[in-house]
């Protein structure tokens, strides 16, 4: 198995990925979305994979979203999307199954919910914890990184959830994200959230914007991590 840990690494590197981790989908403890929850059993092991937003484009964002980050976020979801289908590929051939996600895909606009979610999966997978802003928020690149996720037979060693202290939450005594919310969405303890508050300020971005995407920003501009 750790042979094949190397070589999802190696895929990985050559496709230029920044961060990566392993996870079992037995800590996968929520249920997918319009898919047979079986998968979760079939396929054991969940490959989180993404992609570094770019400062100078996160920069360009001041009191809201701009048409230029809305360009680079759909260009990063087009090459996690592309690297899913291609690492999914590679496996497959090996002899085994692979079942790539869409990097951003809602199935269940009610409830705001994707097939699988990719923050739940990068917890698991070692990457990270979720932050104040209900975002995965990696050591290094803090929440500025958009991820996939890939689900497969093929074995591998995953990370050891819960026995890291990467896997709980660090965020500590920051609170820059809440500062800057114009929902008022974020709250100082992680579990209280506000999703309906900072979906609506999506939808009022949306439309006063012309940007045909619910997407923000301001709280991933002011979690940059270590970068």
């Amino acid at each position: 198995m750790e042979e094949n840990n190397q070589i999802i690494g190696k895929w990985l590197e050559e496709f230029d990925v920044d961060v990566y981790g392993i996870g079992s989908m037995l800590y996968y403890d929520i249920d997918l979305v319009q898919i047979d929850n079986t998968i979760k059993t079939k396929l054991p092991f969940a490959i989180s994979f993404g992609l570094v937003l770019s400062k100078s484009v996160i920069n360009t964002i001041t009191d809201g979203p701009t048409l230029l980050y809305l360009n680079h976020y759909r260009q990063l979801n087009y090459r996690l999307d592309i690297i899913g289908y291609l690492l999914a590929r590679k496996i497959e051939k090996k002899g085994y199954n692979a079942l790539p996600f869409a990097a951003s895909q809602l199935v269940d606009w009610k409830n705001q919910k994707a097939h699988i979610s990719h923050k739940k999966v990068g917890v698991i997978s070692g990457i990270g914890w979720i932050g104040r802003n209900n975002l995965l928020i990696h050591p290094v690149y803090g929440a500025q990184v958009r991820y996939n996720t890939i689900l497969t037979d093929m074995p591998l060693i995953a990370f050891d959830f819960g026995r890291d202290d990467i896997s709980f939450f660090s965020c500590g005594d920051c609170h820059a994200c809440k500062d800057v919310c114009p929902a008022c969405a974020i709250d100082d303890d992680p579990f209280k959230f506000d999703h309906i508050a900072c979906y609506n300020m999506l939808t009022t971005f949306k439309n006063k914007r012309n940007l045909g995407h619910h997407i923000c920003g301001l709280c991933i501009k002011a979690c940059p991590g270590k970068r």
